[in-house]
This record gives structure tokens, sequence and C-alpha cells, in this order.
């Protein structure tokens, strides 16, 4: 019985240990892209699709990426004529089976002060953390145009024998 008593301690914790455990992020990320820059120091911005599979809605509560001084989650928002960008500091609530495109000219990720030239070609790494502190990697292809969605691709015509 001595024997069994660490085992059976453990055991008997196993129900709070998986109720501490963070739920996984259900998010999808789609059409994952950045806009290279020339040189360190300068500043970029993401885009992307984020589609929420989850039962609950997901808050986006901010980003970082290990190439960058800082990530901010932008809009760009129009008034009399003359486009600006304002921080989006509340967070970003993407509905149950909703999702939240991020594109030029509206919602986007600020990259700011990197630490060296994105090329064409590359991958841009951003952690994307979610409400509970819960985090997602996301890895942003660098080109200098968006990349076409699925949907708008054209079928294929059927292969005969």
């Amino acid at each position: 019985m001595r024997r069994l008593a660490p085992l059976l301690s453990v055991l008997a914790l196993a129900p709070v240990l998986g109720a501490a455990a963070p739920r996984a992020v259900e998010v999808d990320i789609r059409q994952a892209w950045a806009r290279p820059v020339a040189g360190a120091g300068m500043n970029s911005a993401g885009y992307m699709v984020l589609a929420n599979r989850g039962r609950a809605p997901l808050t986006l509560t901010g980003a970082s990426s290990p190439l960058a001084r800082e990530v901010m989650v932008h809009r760009t928002i129009e008034k009399d004529g003359v486009s600006s960008m304002r921080a989006m500091g509340q967070g970003l609530i993407i509905p149950p089976g909703g999702q939240v495109a991020f594109a030029p000219g509206g919602a986007h990720f600020m990259v700011m002060g990197l630490k060296r030239p994105l090329k064409p070609g590359e991958r841009l790494a951003l952690t994307l953390t979610f409400d509970g502190g819960r985090k997602v990697e996301a890895q942003l292809a660098v080109r200098t145009t968006p990349p076409q969605p699925a949907a708008a691709v054209a079928p294929t015509a059927p292969h005969r024998h």
C-alpha cells in the first residue's frame, strides 16, 4: 500500500490539474500574410482571416513577434476623406462560428520596430493572444500582394482517362 500512496495522490489531483489547464483555442488561421520591408527598424502590416470553430466567443487581446519591438491590432478609419489608424485596445471579439478578416483598409496587425528586413518568400511568426492568456502561433507569408481566397480559385476541369 505504501508503494501505491504516491500514485493514488497524483490520481486524486488529476481532476484539479485538468481543470487548471488552459482550453485550446478553436481558431482557424487562413490567408496569413505580411508586407515586405526594406530595413530594420521599419514597420510592416499583417493580415489574415481568423475563424472561430468553437461554441463560445473568442476575444483576441493582443499579438507579439520575436522579430518586432511591438505588435498592435489596428483599424483603418476614414473620416472626412482622410484615413487614419486607431489601436483597438478593447480586444476583438470573434463570435462562435464567425470570422474576422484582417485586410488592407480595415483591421490589421501593425508590426512595429522590425529587427531586420522582411523579404518576399520569408515567413513572419506572430503569437496571437486570446482571452484567458491562451496563445496561438501564426506564420505570415511575406509577399507584395494578398493571397487569393480559396473560394475565388476557379474549379479545375474533371480529369478523364
